[in-house]
């Protein structure tokens, strides 16, 4: 009889340390899942601001040639080389 309680009681006690155990591990993936988003989100973001940044960049590059073009057009124009 006593044995039998025993036994009962070891597969509760099995059990909860099993149900804990799952709890926990599912706990873990939630926690790196989230960790992951966040992580991901804040790369996307810095990203954007560089893709940003270099669309800035080109924009600024393409008006600088063409006042470069501008000005070798008027350099090279028949009346300014005579």
């Amino acid at each position: 009889m006593t044995i039998a309680v025993w036994a009962r009681t070891n597969r509760r006690i099995r059990t909860s340390i099993w149900s804990a155990k799952w709890v926990l591990l599912n706990l873990l993936i939630i926690f790196l899942s989230c960790f992951a988003y966040v992580w991901l989100s804040v790369q996307n973001v810095q990203l954007g601001y560089q893709i940003a940044q270099a669309m800035e960049v080109q924009r600024q590059l393409k008006e600088k040639n063409h006042a470069l073009k501008l000005e070798w057009t008027h350099l090279t124009s028949p009346n300014y080389l005579r």
